[in-house]
This record gives structure tokens, sequence and C-alpha cells, in this order.
């Protein structure tokens, strides 16, 4: 973003406020910002280096909360009584499959509201894996670069900056599992539905996270 006035980037700074069980995808969605993955004539999510993003708890958000400006841009992850009071009042702009997301002003929820039922899993797993493409096609990219670069320093093999590079890409992928699950249907045990059902809870919160990284976060931000 360009100000009138001193004609300088300013970086935006997003806090991700995530209840406890959530921060994985809090800090999947910060790797995901971090990514320098725009194209030549295309901006992906949002532009590399205009966005800082920070991670918090809820306690952390508590502790901070009369300190924060309402300028802060703020993101909560989950489905926890604070963040079902600062939905209330939201529209959601994507609801699909049990997820949903949605802001308004600078506030935003994102959270998984139901489990995907079994008859439309096969569906929310086609949906979701076309978003998981989109961002392994970002990481190859980042990596190819990182390869680039690595080379003409003159590294050899994976070791030094080109390791590193990889071993980065390779930790903001590792969050996503969005292969089909087996077993999914009517009649199974209590303890096995309550286990498959923490599994695709897990698909469908990375799956809104990278929906929202794609499609959404620059809208919220104004960028």
């Amino acid at each position: 973003m360009i100000t009138e006035l001193s004609e300088v980037n300013v970086m935006k700074k997003l806090i991700i406020v995530c209840e406890e069980k959530c921060r994985q995808y809090g800090d999947y969605l910060a790797q995901l910002i971090s990514l320098e993955d725009d194209k030549e004539d295309e901006t992906v999510g949002t532009k590399d280096g205009e966005v800082a993003a920070q991670v918090w708890l809820e306690k952390d958000y508590k502790a901070n909360a009369a300190q924060l400006s309402s300028n802060q841009y703020i993101l909560f992850i989950g489905q926890d009584k604070l963040i079902k009071e600062k939905s209330s009042h939201m529209n959601m702009g994507f609801a699909e499959f049990g997820m949903k997301y949605g802001w308004l002003g600078k506030q935003a929820v994102l959270s998984v509201e139901k489990v995907v039922e079994a008859d439309k899993y096969e569906n929310f797993i086609s949906y979701a894996q076309n978003y998981q493409q989109d961002v392994e096609q970002l990481i190859k990219s980042k990596d190819k670069k990182a390869l680039k670069a690595g080379a003409a320093a003159g590294a050899a093999g994976v070791t030094g900056a080109v390791g590193v590079a990889k071993a980065g890409a390779l930790a903001v992928i590792s969050p996503v599992a969005l292969v089909p699950i087996a077993g999914i249907g009517a009649g199974v045990m209590a303890v096995k539905k309550f286990t498959l059902n923490s599994k695709i809870k897990e698909q469908q919160y990375s799956c809104a996270v990278m929906k929202f990284y794609l499609d959404d976060l620059s809208k919220f931000l104004g960028l």
C-alpha cells in the first residue's frame, strides 16, 4: 500500500488469534503469508512483503485486548465462546461443507461449524484438493527459486541455504492432509466415528485456511 504523504510501503500487521486446539491453523496461515509466491504478472494471496502475521492464543488476546488499536486487523480461528461472540454480527462471506469465514471492519472469524456429512465427504475432498493443488504449486515454485538462488551462491546438494529453504517449504505443506479418509459411512462405532470426525475437521480447517489465503485475505486487509 502506498501512502499519499510518505510514498513508502507500509506493511500491514495481522494478528491471528486461535483457540488452543486451533493453533496449528494459525501457524499454517502465517507460513502461507510469509511465502514469496507472487508471479511476475500476478499477486498470489497477499502481495509479498505487504503483510506481517503474528499468531496469538486466546489468553494472549485477552491479556492485550485493552491496548489494541481499533485499526488493528485481527483474525479469530476456532469455534469457542469468544469467537462465536465475535462472529455474531458478521456476515459470512464463505460457508460451504461446514466451513465458514467472514469479517466486519477489521475483525474476521474463520471456523468449522460442523463436520461435513458422510454423504458429502467425497465432494468436500474434491473441493479441498483443488485448493491444495494450488498451494502445492506455490511451494514447488518457491522451492525452485531457492534452488536457483543456492546454485548461484555456489551451494551443493541440499545443504546450507538450499536445505533450509526446502525444509521450510516442506514445513508449510505438512499440516495439510487432504486425502480421502477410509471408513467414512453409516454404522461406524462411536469411538471410531469420533476419531474420523476429528480427522475430517482437521481437513476442513486446512481447506478453509487455504481458501481464505488464496481468495479473500487481500480483500479483508483492503489490499
